[in-house]
């Protein structure tokens, strides 16, 4: 039978008794892979000292796919790969641009994902640390790998791309290259005619505009921009209410800020709770609009999931999001890091509620159209495509 074999990036801890602990999400994932593709599914993984955003424990001889557990450093099996009709692989952590030359004379074919160009990678390396040393060293790393994943992305069978970066930089070097912007709205999440409809009427009343972020709270987000923002707003006498969900290593500084600011009547940072069951209809329901202060271009799957609540998004012109603006037409771009600009058109959109009405019905058309279920269907039968099964 078609095997496909998955070389994944996410993390495992491995329990006695034939247990594992892996993230939820995940393993959603992988349920969906084996639904979609007509044969076994194998997932190979690496052990370390990993950090699992949502995990659960689950038994090895119950998850529906075969789990294989390397350590950091072994190469894949040969059987594994002789076997596969197809291995699926991210590109992105530079462990596997030898498979090219791995696969030739193997029946199988291989197809890269890669989530971040160049730019995007040297990026995250200059603000994930403060030190210069770490900064330019992960920025001269990511530059010495970039001629090699050229060549694998060039030699592989084909490509996914996530998101607008990615495929701008990469999609020449592969004729059969797949854009996809990944997200964990599905159909059923999206904001419902009613909940749009209660919004127009709360935005009609001239109600304060209600305000929302969400995302990992951390130097990379852009997040600490909104506490002067909503200060200036506040000076301009714009009534408002902004709540902001997520954790991480700015959340008490966040939190001081708003403390230090006296903004605690209108602005506020709680953990976000599960993502499907209470952050999603909370959002439908007591949010306007999304403001997104992000500089780098990824992560992009905020973004979606953001207007798949019915949210117009207002963001900074980082390369996703102003590519997405121009497609969607569900939201502004203002320039990166100006706190002003995201002043400004809140400003203008208090006094014109109908565009942020028109935007809101844009977000959840391009929402729909990009819904898990549409965006996952879309890969899974391009693999299917280019292994030849059906």
């Amino acid at each position: 039978m078609a095997s496909l074999v998955m070389l994944s990036p996410a993390p495992v801890v491995e329990l006695p008794g034939g247990e594992v602990v892996l993230d939820v999400k995940f393993v959603e994932g992988m349920k969906l892979h084996c639904q979609l593709w007509p044969g076994p599914v194998r997932c190979v993984m690496r052990r370390g000292p990993h950090h699992i955003d949502a995990p659960m424990r689950y038994s090895v001889a119950q998850l529906g796919f075969d789990l294989i557990v390397l350590d950091p450093d072994a190469p894949v099996p040969d059987l594994l790969l002789d076997s596969a009709s197809l291995v699926y692989v991210a590109a992105d952590d530079m462990k596997y641009l030898h498979l090219p030359k791995a696969m030739a004379g193997r029946l199988g074919k291989l197809v890269y994902t890669i989530e971040e160009p160049l730019g995007g990678r040297i990026a995250h390396a200059l603000a994930a640390s403060p030190s210069i040393r770490r900064k330019l060293g992960g920025a001269w790393w990511n530059l010495t790998r970039e001629g090699g994943l050229k060549a694998a992305l060039r030699a592989a069978d084909g490509m996914h791309c996530d998101g607008y970066p990615a495929h701008d930089r990469y999609h020449r070097l592969n004729p059969r290259s797949l854009r996809y912007l990944d997200n964990r709205m599905r159909t059923p999440m999206i904001a419902r005619p009613a909940e749009q409809s209660e919004r127009a009427a709360h935005l009609h009343r001239g109600a304060p505009l209600r305000l929302a972020w969400f995302g990992q709270a951390d130097a990379m987000s852009g997040v600490e921009d909104l506490l002067p923002m909503a200060f200036l707003l506040r000076q301009r006498g714009i009534p408002f209410r902004l709540e902001m969900f997520g954790t991480g290593p700015l959340a008490s500084r966040i939190r001081n800020g708003i403390s230090g600011l006296a903004l605690g009547d209108c602005v506020s940072l709680a953990e976000p709770g599960a993502f499907d069951p209470v952050l999603v209809p909370h959002l439908r329901r007591a949010a306007d609009l999304f403001v997104a202060p992000l500089s780098l271009s990824s992560p992009q799957s905020a973004y979606v999931e953001a207007l798949g609540c019915g949210l117009p998004i207002l963001g900074y012109g980082n390369r996703m999001w102003r590519r997405m603006q121009a497609e969607s037409g569900a939201g502004w771009v203002v320039r990166r890091g100006s706190v002003q600009g995201l002043v400004r058109r809140i400003a203008a959109l208090d006094r014109d509620r109908v565009a942020i009405i028109e935007a809101s019905r844009k977000a959840v058309d391009f929402a729909r159209a990009n819904a898990f279920e549409q965006v996952f269907a879309r890969r899974m039968n391009d693999l299917r495509l280019i292994a030849g099964v059906e």
